[in-house]
């Protein structure tokens, strides 16, 4: 296969950076595990590899392709060999229930996956046709027949409006909803985020999100378009704030996207943040509101080369404004905005008919322009509801966050919550409808009710109210039993971490479930109340 940097051509419009950096610079490191270190000549030849192979078996352009990876050099390999195959690709996160990961692949037809062998083997239905250790492994459905070796990579072809990957959040219905995001929605966020950042050639970022996250697209395309290099992670480093100052002073990390109750936790072990220690210059963060508090402002004091940037968008949308605090820690509002809409995009603040309303005034924001995927997954009816046009602009699409926030006097955006049951926490989005309809499937449940507990991100968690059927002897071990079974069929992050049993639930004046109310434990308990 030719390696040449001299022939190095891409369509895909979120990788042409990343090639120049090929022609550029091919001995430059790409990307670095604790046992393996790739440079750009490597990443190129590796993925056209996994591209060739996935198209051998059967993928043609917009057919949707698992992946099934630990952090490591072969996931983002994967995630570039799969843009450039044309492929669709369906980050499968390797923590993620069995249950929950086959329903995916059933979801978005998924026949191939790649992947490594152990993970692999737990999800099953997959047979292992590849065992190219350049490469890690490909699969694909039972039957299918072993491959000879590797065709060269001719590209495709891949146009804007071509489907790159689909990323799986919460659904409210139970369902879990594939959204669908376009090589031009990538394209844009890469190229803003390359032009928005203080990082350049030589730089370092963490991968720090999980392949299910579209964040890692995020947090690996930029890096690689500006000639830095990715550096992976494993799971302790990842969820050990101490470990993880201790791997940002090690590897000589520059950029960090992580969520906000990982940055209090950094903050609460930053005593030795120094720039000579660790060279960050940016830590960026979305999905929950931003709160600079005392020990955030002495992490970033400390840190007088590190600017926090703040950035909010959706699944659906991606990164859709952005805000980057002064360096001044002194300046900081307790409450940071939301910024400004990232090139290409538009947001609106409209009233429930969908109209903007005047600067000042509440309302839900919608998202529009650039950033704007084409949809839902298998889910046209849903997909109409919430990808709309822009009000003002018809030509222009747009999204229906369901957030809200208004516009302040200086022109920025202030985020003031949902006004659904969608949540987030700890980073993540999460329906609380789901959680509901799959403890409430229990026979033995009468109803169930998810509500989220704590103010502060870092105290924010799930908390269940069940009322059962008949009053079961033990209501300790009921509630725990159910909270075990919700472990083996959601992601670990929509598991509450507690359940009460009550004998009824709060309600609002007009008959809904007051969630408030349950928040604050303003519910009828039973004898012998509670699991933890």
């Amino acid at each position: 296969m030719n390696t040449d940097p001299g022939t190095v051509r891409t369509t895909v419009p979120a990788l042409r950076a990343v090639a120049d950096r090929v022609r550029l610079t091919p001995d430059a490191e790409a990307v670095r595990s604790e046992h393996e270190s790739v440079d750009y000549r490597s990443l190129w030849a590796r993925s056209a590899r996994i591209a060739a192979r996935v198209g051998q078996l059967g993928a043609a352009p917009g057919t949707a392709v698992g992946v099934h990876l630990e952090r490591s050099v072969d996931l983002v390999v994967a995630l570039v060999g799969l843009l450039r195959s044309g492929c669709v690709a369906v980050p499968l996160d390797v923590g993620y229930p069995t249950e929950r990961l086959r329903f995916m692949c059933a979801d978005a037809g998924v026949d191939l996956v790649v992947g490594h062998q152990g993970p692999l083997d737990r999800l099953g239905g997959f047979t292992t046709v590849l065992t190219d250790p350049d490469v890690g492994y490909a699969t694909a459905g039972p039957g299918s027949p072993e491959p000879g070796p590797t065709p060269a990579f001719e590209d495709p072809g891949v146009s804007g409006d071509d489907t790159a990957y689909v990323v799986y959040t919460s659904g409210s219905t139970g369902r879990p909803k594939g959204v669908r995001y376009a090589h031009r929605n990538l394209a844009n966020l890469v190229a803003w985020q390359s032009g928005a950042s203080e990082c350049g050639p030589g730089d370092r970022t963490l991968q720090f999100s999980p392949a299910s996250f579209d964040v890692i697209y995020q947090e690996v395309l930029p890096t690689l378009g500006e000639g830095g290099t990715v550096i992976c992670c494993d799971e302790d480093d990842r969820l050990d704030p101490q470990l993880l100052w201790d791997l940002i002073e090690r590897e000589r990390i520059n950029r960090l996207f992580v969520p906000f109750v990982m940055i209090q936790s950094l903050a609460l072990f930053a005593d030795d943040a120094t720039p000579r220690r660790h060279p960050l210059r940016e830590i960026l963060t979305s999905g929950e509101q931003v709160q600079c508090t005392v020990p955030i402002r002495s992490m970033f004091t400390r840190l007088p080369d590190c600017r926090l940037v703040n950035q909010w968008g959706t699944t659906e949308t991606h990164v859709a404004t952005w805000y980057k605090l002064p360096a001044d820690v002194t300046a900081w509002p307790d409450l940071p905005s939301i910024g400004r809409p990232i090139t290409g995009t538009g947001v609106r603040v409209c009233d429930p008919d969908g109209r903007p309303v005047p600067d000042g005034e509440a309302g839900e924001l919608w998202i529009t322009g650039a950033a704007v995927g084409p949809g839902f997954l298998n889910l046209p009816e849903r997909t109409a509801r919430s990808y709309r046009t822009d009000p003002l602009d018809p030509a222009v699409p747009a999204y229906r966050s369901g957030d809200l926030g208004r516009v302040t006097p200086d022109g920025l955006l202030e985020f003031l919550g949902r006004e659904d049951t969608q949540v987030k926490v700890r980073g993540f989005r999460i329906e609380l409808g789901e959680i509901e309809s799959v403890l409430g499937a229990d026979p033995s449940v009468a109803q169930a009710v998810v509500a989220v507990a704590g103010s502060a991100a870092e105290d924010r968690n799930l908390h269940a109210f069940l009322v059962p059927r008949s009053a079961p002897q033990d209501t300790a071990a009921w509630a725990a039993g159910l909270l075990a079974d919700l472990r083996d069929r959601l992601p670990s992050h929509m598991v509450p971490v507690r359940a009460d049993v009550v004998a009824a639930l709060p309600r609002t004046p007009s008959g809904k479930i007051d969630r408030l109310a349950l928040a604050a434990g303003d519910a009828a308990p039973t004898a012998n109340e509670g699991a933890a």
